[in-house]
């Protein structure tokens, strides 16, 4: 696949823009040069903010937590293998729960690792301590199915954590058309709807803390990772795709300056079951 201005010339362009870029928790992310830079920080925060956000439920030693939208398992297995927590960790995407499977394998943890939709999760009633969902609610296309499924899972008093994109107001044009689709941005929202739905859903709100800042972080990883694969492609090591560096720093510079302004947010929700 080529990336390049070309490939995305504005608005004009919308639904060539939609044919060709792909979610950020599925196709996009199983593509070889994006697992070379950005397999180990799937999310904003990396484990740090997975730390921050699982302390703040407040789990005993080997609760058991669900982990929605795992990827190729990077929070799962820290989950599971420092944390201390028996984990179930659910991917739609085959090939994430493969790569997952060959990541468990290699740590020699025990986990459950589930292929499945979240609107429907395979899981009993009342099953779980907690949930955790991260980088991936605002992706959900039915999102008060998926908290109903949830609600379902959870035992009474259980916790749910999401982390996830949030905006202040809608994006610029070019930047809706360019990067929503690749950066969880397509439908997230603002601070207040997101309660909204999780007080509809039966939640109650523990604590909410602004992350923004592990989105600058991620952005200064990304740009070391894309020099040190263009340095190793022009020195005849593992080759970039047809893409235009440049052209991928100067999104991400524009991604940098809006979550300056405050308009583009990374927000940690801690919520509890409310029934």
């Amino acid at each position: 696949m080529s990336i390049s201005p070309e490939s995305f010339p504005g608005p004009a362009h919308t639904a060539q823009a939609e044919s060709v870029a792909v979610s950020c928790c599925s196709a996009f992310y199983e593509q070889d040069w994006v697992r070379q830079l950005a397999e180990d920080i799937f999310h904003p925060g990396g484990e740090s903010l997975t730390r921050r956000t699982v302390a703040a439920m407040k789990l005993p030693e080997h609760a058991s937590i669900a982990d929605l939208g795992c990827g190729t398992g990077t929070s799962a297995i820290l989950l599971a293998s420092q944390l201390n927590l028996q984990v179930s960790a659910v991917d739609i995407s085959a090939a994430n729960m493969e790569r997952a499977a060959e990541r468990v394998e290699s740590a020699g943890i025990a986990m459950r690792l589930v292929q499945a939709d979240v609107h429907d999760l395979p899981f009993s009633d009342r099953e779980f301590d907690a949930v955790l969902a991260e980088c991936t609610f605002s992706l959900f296309s039915d999102q008060a199915r998926v908290l109903a499924e949830i609600h379902r899972v959870l035992k009474p008093g259980g916790q749910l954590a999401i982390t996830d994109m949030a905006t202040s107001g809608p994006l610029p044009g070019d930047m809706a058309d360019m990067l929503a689709p690749w950066t969880c941005l397509a439908d997230a929202t603002d601070q207040e709807t997101y309660i909204e739905k999780f007080k509809a859903a039966g939640f109650s709100v523990q604590e909410i803390a602004d992350e923004s800042e592990s989105l600058n972080q991620m952005i200064l990883v990304l740009k070391r990772k894309l020099l040190l694969l263009s340095a190793g492609s022009l020195m005849g090591g593992n080759s970039l795709p047809d893409i235009d560096p440049d052209f991928v720093r100067y999104w991400l510079n524009r991604f940098k300056a809006e979550v300056e302004t405050g308009l583009i947010r990374y927000l940690r929700f801690n919520l509890q079951y409310a029934g």
